[in-house]
């Protein structure tokens, strides 16, 4: 996430932060249907808070992009988009292939430890594994900028990740050329490694377009039950 204003003094405190993690809980998990109104009156109701770090926390959403619209026209949860997942995936397979480049193209890098791939058969485990496996590479680089594009990437594309990975013969191709990747990079295998993140990333891209439809049908079964999500999360904070 941008994680400018998280860095200012007192921002872990403050109201406006517990609303924005709350909202943005739900709309990276797409629970909100897509061009529903985000009104601060009902949710500051929920969240038991006065409306003014209800429209705090929407302004700063809208500027990272994950719900549209201003405090003249209102703010409405977004639609997923297609190019936008693409376009986050290429970034990822983008810093990856850098960062592979600088520490397998010789030995003046060292090459970080990365996590083992999870023994079990959760997806959720996988979702989780693949976030901290290409932010450790991007982290490797030595490039703060490149590790928070990776990190960004990762949540915008995370609601996807886990349609994906739901699927038992997705999950079970990933499990695999995560393990072949792992085994390559350990021999520093710079072509093999490349070759592996093209096939991976190019069936992932490939399945972009099913998973958008499918996820914004989701959403848009979701219209009764968001508000009750939310006061669960606020219950939860």
């Amino acid at each position: 996430m941008y994680r400018q204003h998280e860095a200012q003094p007192g921002w872990a405190r403050s109201k406006t932060q517990q609303v924005y993690k709350a909202l943005k809980r739900l709309v990276v998990d797409f629970q909100v249907p897509p061009d529903t109104p985000l009104e601060p009156p009902r949710i500051s109701a929920i969240l038991n808070t006065s409306v003014t770090p209800v429209r705090e926390a929407l302004i700063k959403l809208e500027i990272e992009r994950y719900v549209v619209g201003s405090l003249r026209s209102g703010f409405y949860s977004m639609k997923l988009d297609p190019k936008q997942i693409r376009d986050e995936y290429d970034l990822t397979h983008t810093i990856t292939l850098h960062v592979l480049r600088e520490c397998l193209g010789g030995d003046t890098k060292p090459w970080p430890a990365l996590p083992t791939v999870p023994s079990s058969g959760d997806f959720r485990a996988f979702c989780d594994y693949h976030e901290i496996f290409y932010e450790r590479i991007a982290e490797a680089g030595g490039n703060g900028r490149m590790l928070d594009l990776v990190h960004e990437a990762n949540i915008r594309t995370r609601y996807v990740r886990h349609l994906d990975l739901q699927g038992s013969e997705r999950l079970s191709l990933f499990k695999s050329d995560m393990r072949e990747l792992l085994e390559i990079l350990d021999e520093r295998d710079e072509n093999g490694a490349i070759a592996n993140l093209g096939r991976q990333f190019g069936a992932m891209i490939d399945t972009v377009p099913e998973l958008v439809r499918e996820g914004n049908l989701r959403a848009g079964n979701n219209k009764d039950t968001w508000l009750d999500a939310l006061s669960l999360i606020a219950t939860e904070s």
